[in-house]
């Protein structure tokens, strides 16, 4: 769907940061759990939260490319304007359920909590879909974030 090639390659290669991320959180979590008996959970909803902040990163850097192309319009820069200007010119496959993660995510840093890990796992292999389905990525692992 982007047809700017150097573009399209900075996005996948953005995206191959948040895959390559998830797998140094879960290598490292494991040694801590396994090797000494640490309990990571803290550090894993940390972790994670911020993986999920890199993984909507992505997803408005495609938005604003998509949008320069003028695959949509919009006159607003922020990700929420970007999607709900895209929604019906996109093929959004779970519009809904992005919008609820960005949603939750704003308001994570708005009370300064975190969201579990499993919950923006579900959410970084929910935007990883509406990348594959564009096209922007050439194949999903939605079972890597499922660990």
């Amino acid at each position: 769907m982007i047809t700017d090639a150097m573009v399209l390659n900075e996005v996948r290669e953005g995206w191959e940061f948040v895959r390559e991320s998830r797998n140094l959180i879960v290598g490292n979590c494991n040694v801590a759990t396994f090797g000494v008996g640490f309990n990571q959970t803290g550090i894993r909803n940390l972790c994670f939260n911020l993986l999920l902040a890199s993984a909507f990163s992505v997803l408005e850097e495609v938005l604003r490319q998509l949008r320069t192309e003028g695959k949509f319009v919009s006159k607003k820069e922020q990700l929420g304007y970007l999607m709900s200007s895209s929604r019906d010119t996109l093929p959004w496959s779970n519009y809904d359920f992005i919008d609820k993660a960005r949603n939750e995510r704003n308001l994570s840093v708005h009370q300064r909590k975190y969201m579990s890990h499993e919950q923006c796992r579900d959410y970084i292999a929910g935007i990883e879909r509406e990348l594959v389905a564009w096209g922007v990525l050439l194949s999903g692992k939605p079972e890597l974030w499922h660990w």
